[in-house]
This record gives structure tokens, C-alpha cells and sequence, in this order.
């Protein structure tokens, strides 16, 4: 029976030439070294009006240590690439759009293939402040979580939309309910994980991943923290998520598949577990 791969399996042995060669680019830039233990990613998507807002509100050191900044371009049909280069940061491109989820699964590889012990995430549209970057990674450099998710449920939300604001509560309260874990914030575009986690997880959705990070994380056993953050809305553009029934749909998909695999495979280590046991007993 077939074991989807980890990401540290997939970071040793990628099968994906665009992975591959994005990575190879980004490891150029940095010139074979990794300047800081912890590492920013920023997917972006025909985000070239609210990258410079974005850029201008990142955290200048966490923790007391500059963090590295990378920008994955998602194949945009704009400026995204050029002015995240003008900007002064790090910038590799996907040679077309496959998904949020996609660019992130980069971002995580490529924190674990150079070795950084921290990474957090922030959305390139400027809903999520970047400055909250600090707050949300620091529990994790400290030791104290495996997963922080920023959390609009704790603290505020501007953006006016009465559905989606009941579908987040509604999702947390399902995934919460199905993890056996409390969560008030699922689909956050601020997070930080330990490295050490991302190679525990299984990350495969190429979009409206969030939701199979934290089910995935949570399965393997990662200390789960949410921070209040403050959601605004869009600094320029248009959303990429759809139609709020479409989103959900989507959603709805990538919860019920996560989980029902993470159960599946929980039940498969744990009798390669047993056999094992009753091996060494023999």
C-alpha cells in the first residue's frame, strides 16, 4: 500500500523538476549559505502593487537576528519577480501557476534542504501584517510550539464579509472537533513552524493547503499555538480564492481528504509498529 512521501523524502529525492531547479536558483542567490536560522517565506501571485507594502512592514530582525527573505513567484503574469528583486529580496519563479500550496511546499523544502530551524509565513497581499512575524515565530524559536497560527478569531478582522467570516469560525470548529484539538483559526496567512515538524508533515494539496498543514502537523504530533493578529483587508488586487461557495467547496475537499489520510497512515505506522515489536520479541 502506498505511502505518500515525506517532505524530508521529497527535499533528499525530488521527482519534481520545478522544485528541483527552484530550489537550485534559490540556492545560488544565497550562494551555498544560510545566512540566518530562520527563514521567511512570502508566495506571491501577481502581487506586484502590495509587495513594496509588504516588504516595508517586515520584521528587520526576530528574536535579535535577521531573518532571510524569500519570495516565491507563482508564475505571475506581472512585475511580481522584478520588484521583489528591486525590493532587495530573494525571488525564485515557478514558470507558471500551480497554487498557493505549491509555492509553499518550496518554501519548505527548501527550509529544511539548507537548514534553517524556523520559517514563517506571510501572504504577499498585505491582509496579514508582516510586523506580527515576530510574535507568531517566537514561540517556536523558543521552544514553547511546533506550529504558531496568527488567528484573526483572537484578535481582529477588518475585511467586512460576514460568509466568510462565518466560514472560518465553522471550519475551526470541524477541524477542532476532528483533531481533538482547539483551533479558532484554520485558513491564517501568517504561520510559523519548527523545520524539525516540516519533516513530519505531508503536504500535497497544490492549493487551500492551510487547512492540510495544521491536520497534518497536529496528526504528527506538533505542539499547536495560536497568537491574535489582525486581518485587514487587500492593500491592492484581487483576491485568487474564488467565490466565497466555490472557496468552501474547495476547502471542505482538502479537510475531509487530509484527514481521512492522516488517519489511514496513522493506522498504518502503528501496525509497522507492532510487527515490528513482535519482530524483535521473536
Amino acid at each position: 500500500m502506498h505511502i505518500p512521501r515525506t517532505l524530508r523524502q521529497a527535499s533528499l529525492a525530488s521527482h519534481d523538476p520545478i522544485e528541483a531547479e527552484m530550489l537550485d536558483d534559490l540556492h545560488q542567490q544565497c550562494d551555498g549559505v544560510t545566512p540566518s536560522p530562520y527563514l521567511i517565506v512570502i508566495p506571491a501571485f501577481n502581487e506586484s502593487d502590495s509587495l513594496p507594502y509588504v516588504a516595508s512592514r517586515l520584521p528587520k530582525e526576530i528574536l535579535g537576528i535577521a531573518p532571510a527573505v524569500v519570495v516565491i513567484d507563482d508564475g505571475s503574469s506581472d512585475d511580481t519577480a522584478a520588484v521583489a528583486k528591486d525590493l532587495g529580496l530573494k525571488v525564485v519563479r515557478s514558470p507558471m501557476n500551480r497554487g498557493q500550496g505549491a509555492s509553499l511546499r518550496v518554501g519548505y523544502l527548501a527550509a529544511i534542504k539548507f537548514g534553517y530551524c524556523a520559517v514563517g509565513i506571510v501572504d504577499a497581499d498585505g491582509q496579514w501584517d508582516p510586523s506580527d512575524l515576530e510574535a507568531v515565530m517566537a514561540p517556536v524559536i523558543q521552544g514553547r510550539a511546533e506550529i504558531v497560527q496568527g488567528s484573526r478569531s483572537l484578535g481582529e478582522t477588518h475585511v467586512g464579509d460576514a460568509v466568510r467570516d462565518l466560514g472560518v469560525k465553522f471550519f475551526a470548529h470541524l477541524i477542532s472537533w476532528a483533531t481533538h484539538t482547539r483551533l479558532t483559526d484554520t485558513s491564517s496567512g501568517i504561520r510559523a513552524m519548527s523545520v524539525a515538524l516540516l519533516e513530519k508533515v505531508r503536504l500535497e494539496q497544490a492549493q487551500y493547503q492551510s487547512s492540510e498543514l495544521l491536520i497534518s502537523a497536529i496528526f504528527a504530533g506538533g505542539r499547536l499555538l495560536e497568537v491574535p493578529v489582525v486581518m485587514s483587508p487587500r492593500f491592492a488586487g484581487t483576491s485568487k480564492k474564488g467565490h466565497n461557495a466555490k472557496y468552501a467547496l474547495a476547502y471542505s475537499k482538502v479537510v475531509l481528504g487530509t484527514f481521512l489520510r492522516e488517519v489511514r497512515l496513522e493506522r498504518l505506522e502503528r501496525r509497522a509498529r507492532t510487527r515490528a515489536q513482535i519482530i524483535r520479541a521473536a
